[in-house]
C-alpha cells in the first residue's frame, strides 16, 4: 500500500464549503425538510427550541429548550390529585407527554437530520460547478460536514479526513448534532430547596428533561479521544486552511485540542472568507477560539 507523505497543511471544513460547491446544506433546508416529513418534530422544535427562523441556531438551541413552555402546555396532563376523574392509571400521563416531547426534540429530530443529510445531492467532480484549484491532496482534513464532498469532487484520500461528527457515507454511523453545555456544569432541575416538597410527577417529569439534555450534548472530548490518533499526525503543520467554518462556540473545544499542538500553534492559518467584511468578525471569533490572529490571514473563495 502507498505510504502517505507526512502533511504541511491542515485543512479545518465547516458547511461553507459545501454551500460553496452548491450543496444545498443550510439549516434552513433541513427545516424545510422536516416540514414535510416529521410535522410533530417540526412542531416541538418551533415550540420549544430558540434555532431561529432559518433554524440556522438548531445546535445552540438544543441547550435553551423552553423548559417553562414545556411544563407550562402539558401541565393540563398532570390533573389534581383530588379531581373527581382521579384514577391511579393516570399518574405518569404528565411524565409520558414529557417524555414523549424531548424524545421527539432529541432521537426523532437526530432520525430526521440523518436521513436528511444522507439524502443530499453531492455532485462528482463531473457535475460541480465550481471547484477549487488549490487544493492541497496530500494535506489532512478536519472536517466537521459529514458529507463525501471532498472525495466526490477532489478525489481525497480517505485516510487523510477526520470525520469528527460522522461520515454520511457509513452505512449507520452516527452522526452528530448537538449543544456544547457539558450536563457536568448544568444544574438538576431538580437541584432546589423545595425538592421535598415537589409533586413527584414533577420531580419524574425534571428527571427526564435532564436526561434530554445530557443526551442532545455533543461530547467533544470523547470524539477527540476516538479521533486521537489522527490529532497526534498534526504535529509537522505549516499552514492552516479554515474553508467555510463559523469558528462558532459550539465548537470551541476542538479548536483547544488543536491549539494543544505546538504546530498549530505556531502554523500560519488562512481563513477563506466571502468578502472582507467579514475578515473583522472573523478576528474576534478566532481570539475567542485561541488562535494567535497575529498569524491568521483572509482570502477569498474565488482565489483558492
Amino acid at each position: 500500500m502507498k505510504q502517505l507523505v507526512k502533511p504541511k497543511r491542515l485543512y479545518v471544513i465547516g458547511n461553507g464549503f459545501d454551500l460553496w460547491h452548491d450543496i444545498p446544506s443550510r439549516f434552513s433546508d433541513f427545516k424545510s425538510y422536516v416540514s414535510e416529513n416529521d410535522s410533530r418534530v417540526f412542531e416541538e422544535v418551533e415550540t420549544y427550541l430558540p434555532a431561529g427562523d432559518a433554524w440556522n441556531q438548531l445546535e445552540q438551541a438544543l441547550a435553551e429548550m423552553d423548559v417553562d413552555a414545556l411544563i407550562d402546555n402539558l401541565g393540563h396532563f398532570m390533573a389534581s390529585y383530588g379531581a373527581d376523574d382521579w384514577s391511579d392509571s393516570g399518574h405518569h400521563d404528565f411524565q409520558n407527554e414529557v417524555d414523549n416531547c424531548v424524545e421527539r426534540l432529541s432521537t426523532g429530530l437526530k432520525h430526521q437530520f440523518a436521513n436528511w443529510v444522507r439524502g443530499l445531492p453531492i455532485p462528482s467532480h463531473l457535475e460541480v460547478r465550481r471547484r477549487l484549484t488549490t487544493i492541497d491532496s496530500e494535506a489532512h482534513y478536519l472536517t466537521f460536514n459529514y458529507t463525501p464532498t471532498l472525495k466526490a469532487v477532489y478525489g481525497i484520500d480517505s485516510r487523510r479526513v477526520c470525520f469528527i461528527h460522522g461520515n454520511a457515507a457509513v452505512q449507520g454511523e452516527e452522526l452528530i448534532l448537538g449543544h456544547a453545555w457539558s450536563p457536568t456544569v448544568r444544574p438538576s432541575l431538580n437541584s432546589r430547596e423545595d425538592v421535598e416538597d415537589m409533586d413527584v410527577r414533577m420531580y419524574e417529569a425534571n428527571e427526564i428533561i435532564d436526561g434530554y439534555f445530557s443526551s442532545t450534548f455533543k461530547r467533544s472530548a470523547e470524539l477527540i479521544q476516538k479521533h486521537a490518533q489522527f490529532f497526534e499526525e498534526l504535529s509537522d503543520i505549516e499552514q492552516v486552511v479554515v474553508l467555510g467554518h463559523s469558528l462558532s462556540e459550539v465548537d470551541s473545544e476542538y479548536f483547544a485540542a488543536l491549539l494543544k499542538i505546538s504546530a498549530l500553534t505556531a502554523a500560519n492559518w488562512v481563513i477563506a472568507c466571502r468578502n472582507l467584511a467579514e475578515w473583522p468578525d472573523k478576528v474576534i471569533d478566532l481570539q475567542r477560539l485561541g488562535v494567535p490572529t497575529e498569524r491568521a490571514t483572509a482570502v477569498m473563495w474565488d482565489s483558492l
